[in-house]
């Protein structure tokens, strides 16, 4: 541990800002690879960015909602909702994710007044908008692009709001759209036409809207939003399906991904989801809530947060506010070659048979993605056919691998070049209607397990013999040919291996799977509940270091989810320099789960960057994910009279308190079928007309005549746990102790020294303030007093 200190050392240096969006250049930490040296640490230097962002020419007294991000060559387009009465559709671009540039209104069409979530698409040559304007049904616009000038196309084609096209690597286009109790989806024929719509089971238990699908490593995965854009507990969730897009969808217990109702940032919401600058990473955009406007919309402000992935699992790094952030990496090449490449990023070749070469000087390593936009010169009819090969790991002309476009055949082609030896190693053809004069996209992805071929985003073809070899990349074309070389950039990323040196911001949760390794350790899949792959601890000197980026100074505490199996094991756990060991004791665990999330204590923590390390002490670990939380202590005794925010839940106390002891008095003064509960354990509590009842994250203690029910409550996801009879007589008061040890609530009745029921929660709240639940003339609850730091 003494040589993995040495090397955990950060340098600082100071950039200059840039003109629209303010930037900090900070440390950021990017571990090298391989298992055993993985925790010898490069340091590079990143920008960094701060939510929530504040952009030149926002809505006037309106802001940027409904976010959404279009990526067209190697740029990012950046759409919002127009606010009511207004016309016009404004837009942003971006090379980083961080600094935008206004790029104005990219329509004027009258159709756009007040025009909701637009969204955009390009394909073939075309930007297709779809926006539901003063939520008043869909209609589509068109440009050549993308910013504008888009022009209608069709139409009200009806659906409510929030419109989302998908299109899956079979090029089928898929719509989906906002319904009160869940998103509904849709197939589309073209552009301008949807079918029928039928339910998706992505439901956030009330209004549903926001919703968005993505496809990555085989899976589809959706994001939808509710329940109401003045809601503070306004939220994201997401659903993970292996099957089709539209499909029922698997809804993981890491939801919601995005919630926050602190008062200086809360309505969090309507998110998109795009690639990042290095091709491997992705990013979540959404919009936090500042109030209403004197018009009577929201107002609204923009904001990004990294997203990282873990099998069937998908997580967001936030969300992060009012805290500098690692921004955005960028590829480790990028440029435009143009008509006249830079001599000193290309080299121009004339090789064997008159065809012509452009190649990075810059090679590849052993993992990487590449991107090539490009597109066909226009010719007349009667010119000859073309072909281009978007060459990788080249080593020398007879060396190399190349993706081939045949015009002719309107072919893709993945190739392999050994000895001059031209291998075909599969092939697909392209959809009838392609236009190459276009611009189009190829993207590259290899590693060890082989090689993917994407077109236009679309995955086409994928070889698992062909592992990953370094070497440059470029292009190949026929003597005298003309192609139009678009973006082109690389990163030695691939399959989403950035997200292991992705800074994680905390309070927060973090994936095993995203560690940096040491010694060791195995990885799992198959052995977890929600897909996601686990880490096995099983040697000496296996561990995992986190590079972390605190928020806020103070004392955490910190939880790992572990397989029943890993009972009675120790993990050292270290931070600031100081380690402990912790035994991960069996009174902990929950009897009828395979995995449990255990308090190993208290860490203090520095604001800013540094490493959370957890290694193996003794035994068998078998990890799923880690969290930190700041933790408030717990007063040796306070009265509590939680505050009344509406007629359905009140709260008090702080959401960092952690293990506690509330007692109570309560009195059935008459009989009755009404119910009156003791909210223990809550957090991102919010209250508003238009939402679900129980909008809180937390556990519900509810009497009703006869009988004590306990329950799990995470928004629309109420579940009872526990149960036990309980009988008033009228006018009967009873004294009840609930004690918060850890992963268990105790119920207690009238001091009697075995609690009336007892429940170990497997995905426990650790952390959380006391509250009461409901309103009744016929119960009578006296203040809480809380009692904390007793065994």
């Amino acid at each position: 541990m003494e040589r993995i200190r040495q090397i955990k050392k950060i340098w600082i240096s100071v950039a200059a800002a840039c003109l629209l969006v303010p930037a900090i250049v900070l440390g950021s930490l990017h571990p090298t690879e391989g298992k055993g040296t993985a925790n010898r640490m490069a340091i590079t230097l990143s920008q960094t960015y701060q939510n929530p962002f504040v952009l030149d020419q926002e809505w006037e007294d309106y802001g940027v909602g409904d976010p959404y991000l279009l990526r067209y060559d190697g740029r990012y387009y950046l759409y919002c909702s127009t606010k009511d009465g207004r016309v016009g559709v404004k837009a942003w671009s971006s090379d980083d994710l961080v600094n935008w540039r206004y790029e104005g209104l990219v329509t004027e069409d009258p159709v756009s007044t007040g025009a909701y979530a637009p969204e955009v698409v390009y394909w073939n040559g075309l930007f297709y908008m779809y926006t539901s304007p003063a939520g008043k049904g869909h209609y589509v616009l068109q440009s050549d692009k993308p910013a504008g000038p888009f022009v209608k196309k069709t139409d009200n084609l009806g659906l409510t709001i929030d419109g989302s096209v998908f299109i899956d690597d079979d090029g089928k286009w898929y719509f989906t759209h906002a319904k009160f109790g869940g998103i509904m989806a849709s197939p589309m024929a073209d552009p301008f036409t949807i079918g029928p719509d039928k339910p998706l089971n992505a439901s956030l238990g009330h209004w549903t809207e926001g919703s968005m699908i993505i496809k990555r490593n085989g899976r589809y995965f959706i994001t939808y939003t509710g329940n109401h854009v003045f809601s503070a507990g306004y939220r994201v969730n997401y659903g993970v399906n292996r099957e089709s897009p539209i499909g029922t969808y698997a809804i993981p217990e890491n939801n919601p991904i995005l919630l926050s109702t602190a008062k200086d940032f809360n309505g969090l919401g309507h998110s998109a989801t795009v690639m990042g600058p290095d091709l491997d990473s992705y990013y979540i955009v959404y919009h936090n809530l500042i109030g209403r406007s004197a018009e009577g919309p929201p107002v609204r402000r923009l904001n990004l947060d990294r997203l990282v992935f873990n099998g069937d699992k998908m997580s967001v790094l936030g969300p992060t506010h009012g805290a500098p952030q690692e921004a955005p990496r960028l590829p480790d090449f990028r440029d435009v070659p143009g008509t006249a490449p830079s001599e000193d990023k290309w080299e121009r070749l004339v090789q064997a048979g008159g065809s012509e070469a452009l190649l990075t000087r810059m090679d590849v390593g052993s993992r990487y993605t590449g991107e090539y936009n490009f597109r066909f010169e226009d010719r007349k009819e009667d010119a000859a056919t073309s072909s281009l090969e978007a060459i990788f790991a080249y080593g020398d002309s007879g060396n190399y691998r190349a993706a081939r476009v045949d015009e002719e055949k309107n072919e893709l082609t993945l190739i392999d070049y050994t000895s001059g030896r031209e291998t075909v190693a599969a092939k697909k053809t392209l959809p009838e209607d392609t236009d190459l004069t276009k611009l189009h996209t190829i993207r590259i992805e290899s590693d060890g397990t082989g090689t993917k071929l994407f077109w236009d985003g679309l995955l086409q073809l994928e070889q698992a013999s062909m592992a990953a070899k370094p070497g440059r990349m470029g292009y190949r074309w026929p003597q005298g040919a003309k192609p139009d070389l678009h973006y082109t950039a690389f990163s030695n990323e691939a399959g989403g291996s950035s997200d292991q040196k992705a800074l994680k911001p905390l309070p927060g949760s973090m994936e095993a799977l995203h560690g940096v390794q040491e010694g060791h350790p195995s990885v799992r899949s198959g052995l977890t509940p929600d897909g996601s792959d686990a880490v096995v601890l099983s040697s000496k000197g296996d561990g995992l270091s986190f590079p972390v980026n605190v928020r806020q100074e103070g004392p955490y505490l910190v939880s790992v989810n572990v397989s029943k199996a890993s009972k009675g094991s120790t993990l050292v756990l270290e931070a600031n320099g100081r380690e402990k060991e912790i035994k991960l004791d069996p009174s902990l665990f929950a009897d009828d789960a395979d995995w449990t999330k255990i308090p190993l204590g208290e860490v203090e923590l520095k604001k800013g960057t540094q490493w959370l390390s957890l290694r193996r002490g003794k035994g068998d670990i078998s990890l799923r994910y880690v969290e930190a939380g700041l933790t408030v202590p717990v007063p040796e005794q306070s009265v509590i009279k939680p505050s009344a925010v509406g007629l359905v839940n009140r709260f008090g106390g702080d959401s960092g308190w952690a293990d506690y002891t509330v007692s109570f008095d309560l009195t059935r003064k008459e009989a009755t079928t009404d119910e009156i509960g003791v909210l223990l354990r809550t957090s991102n509590e919010s209250e508003f007309k238009d939402q679900v009842k129980e909008a809180y994250m937390g556990y519900s203690l509810v009497f009703q005549d006869g009988k004590a029910v306990l329950s799990r409550v995470s928004y629309e996801n109420v579940a009872e746990k526990a149960s036990a009879p309980l009988a008033f007589a009228s006018g009967q008061t009873r004294r009840i102790t609930v004690k918060l040890r850890g992963t268990t609530i105790a119920v207690y009745a009238d001091g009697s020294g075995e609690p009336l029921l007892r429940w170990t929660d497997p995905n426990a709240f650790l952390l959380g303030r006391v509250g009461l639940r409901g309103v009744s003339t016929a119960w009578i609850v006296s203040p809480l007093t809380v009692t904390g730091n007793q065994k």
